[in-house]
């Protein structure tokens, strides 16, 4: 068989309640010269190679619970298209997703990544989330791209733009240049991923919704963890890359530090809400060194030093 132009990667683990939507969502595409491959990481709610009898496209790989960059690995890894994309099993594409974004890259050949934008899809107050074809719109007629989130992205990737995993379509040249996710990363490997992709190509995004991101426990935007993996991640970018992209534009060091401190007030408002104040505290004293929200930082860390300190004595009072 002729390889197909597509290979969507789709990762799983324990997603038999939403997937079938999602995969329906890719197979009923008007761009039909697609392949999906369904990477099972060691799932116990279901038999996914039953997907496999919908449609000959459809391919089920079966890991042993490794992670999701490993697991969308393993399906680049067998991918057969000229471009790779992705879809989470809970989430859901537009109809006409692919054929817009395929003809776009056929038209601009400088485009190593095209995405959009995408709708969080929440759940109602008896937690059910509404038919995703009771929300989408046929997005097949986009044509015209976001200029601020198109072209040599690097810096305003530091600068804190976002690409949705589900949105983005890479071309095969450059994930042969880039490699795949970074498996040793819990967190974060997805804003890594486009950092390395920044530096080989130009990534363009149509204007327009071209996913629904479904909204619940599990979903990626409910994670946290006590280390600001993305302070990590913008420093590891400014170590190996600077502030200055491929095509010689440039950050201010200035801005870049600001968004770094940024990070650091944001690590220590979301730790400081949830209870954790000794992570608290370190990350305002952080923001407040490198110039980020200084008085706002100061008044945070006072209360976090202070509800430390009154925790502690009301521990020990008889």
């Amino acid at each position: 068989m002729n390889p197909p132009a597509v290979t969507v990667v789709m990762p799983v683990r324990n997603g038999r309640v939403y997937i079938h939507e999602a995969v329906a969502s890719v197979l009923t595409q008007d761009f039909h010269d697609l392949e999906l491959i369904v990477v099972d990481d060691g799932s116990t709610d279901w038999d996914y190679f039953q997907l496999m009898e919908l449609d000959p496209r459809l391919k089920v790989i079966r890991l042993i619970g490794v992670g999701v960059s490993a697991a969308r690995n393993a399906g680049m890894a067998i991918s057969r298209g000229d471009y790779i994309a992705f879809l989470d099993a809970d989430d859901v594409w537009y109809p006409g997703k692919l054929s817009a974004q395929i003809r776009y890259f056929e038209t601009h050949v400088d485009a190593g990544v095209v995405f959009g934008q995408f709708v969080k899809w929440h759940p109602d107050a008896t937690k059910v989330f509404a038919p995703a074809a009771s929300l989408w719109t046929d997005c097949a007629a986009l044509t015209e791209t976001e200029q601020a989130r198109s072209g040599w992205l690097y810096t305003r990737l530091l600068m804190g733009l976002l690409v949705g995993m589900n949105t983005a379509i890479i071309r095969r040249s450059v994930y042969d240049q880039i490699g795949g996710f970074d498996t040793t990363m819990r967190i974060g490997e997805d804003y890594d991923f486009w950092l390395r992709a920044s530096r080989v190509a130009p990534m363009h995004s149509l204007n327009g919704p071209v996913a629904l991101y479904r909204i619940h426990p599990a979903s990626a935007m409910h994670r946290v963890d006590k280390a600001n993996h993305m302070a990590r991640l913008l420093h590891c970018g400014f170590v190996r890359w600077g502030l200055e992209n491929p095509d010689g534009s440039k950050l201010e060091p200035k801005q870049f530090a600001r968004r770094l401190a940024m990070t650091h007030f944001d690590h220590g408002y979301l730790h400081y809400w949830r209870g954790d104040l000794t992570i608290a505290r370190q990350s305002f004293a952080l923001a407040f060194l490198s110039g980020g929200r200084r008085l706002r930082s100061a008044i945070y860390w006072v209360l976090a030093v202070g509800a430390k300190f009154f925790s502690s004595r009301s521990s020990t009072l008889p």
